[in-house]
């Protein structure tokens, strides 16, 4: 997992490089000029000051589609301004000049209720959702969700576009029988419902031969 740092102050971007460093997190900074390519590994937050933000950075929308959390660092901390952060889509605000103590309080949180990505590799195949031990049926609905899920590797996926991928089926329903399959079946794949913003797929599902 990583913390990516986009148009950070050089003595914020220095803090937090320091706070990373205690919690064992990698940190990377956005580069325009690669097209903003995403390194390996999943996201885990993304840390933007609002005040410096260039019109080719990577939008609040950019980067939960990522995956993990937004957070929005401001140069102040009046109502107007964390309201306005929260509206534009960010989940968590901080004031600069950032702490180093608050942000490894932060990033040790994140990373404790977070799973991680090495979880085991499932399968979908034949209408059946297979382990390396044990497998169950899905229905469309499900295997639909999955696939979207699965196409999108450590993103966020919209409740509205996983809606469509069942079928119109509700979202909410076809998650929480998923999730009981993933505990039935051995599985250390979970699906993390993001509030406001949809689910994430921790895991890999598979195509299999039909």
């Amino acid at each position: 997992m990583y913390a990516l740092a986009q148009s950070l102050t050089p003595a914020d971007l220095e803090v937090l490089a320091e706070a990373c460093a205690e919690v064992g997190l990698a940190l990377h900074v956005t580069d325009p000029a690669t097209g903003h390519a995403p390194p390996p590994g999943a996201q885990l937050v993304s840390f933007t000051r609002v005040a410096a933000a260039r019109p080719d950075d990577l939008s609040v929308t950019d980067l939960k589609n990522r995956g993990g959390y937004a957070v929005a660092v401001l140069d102040g901390v009046s109502a107007t301004e964390v309201l306005a952060a929260v509206t534009a889509g960010y989940g968590f605000t901080l004031a600069s000049p950032l702490r180093r103590s608050r942000l490894v309080e932060t990033l040790s949180y994140l990373k404790t209720v977070t799973p991680s990505e090495n979880t085991q590799v499932l399968t979908l195949a034949n209408g059946s959702l297979n382990s390396a031990a044990k497998s169950l049926p899905v229905t469309d609905a499900e295997a639909g969700l999955l696939r979207l899920l699965s196409d999108r590797p450590g993103q966020i996926v919209s409740r509205e576009e996983l809606t469509q991928a069942t079928g119109g089926e509700d979202v909410n329903k076809v998650t929480s029988v998923l999730k009981q399959k993933f505990l039935d079946i051995d599985s250390g794949a979970k699906l993390l419902k993001i509030p406001h913003l949809g689910f994430r797929l921790v895991g890999t599902v598979r195509e299999g031969a039909s």
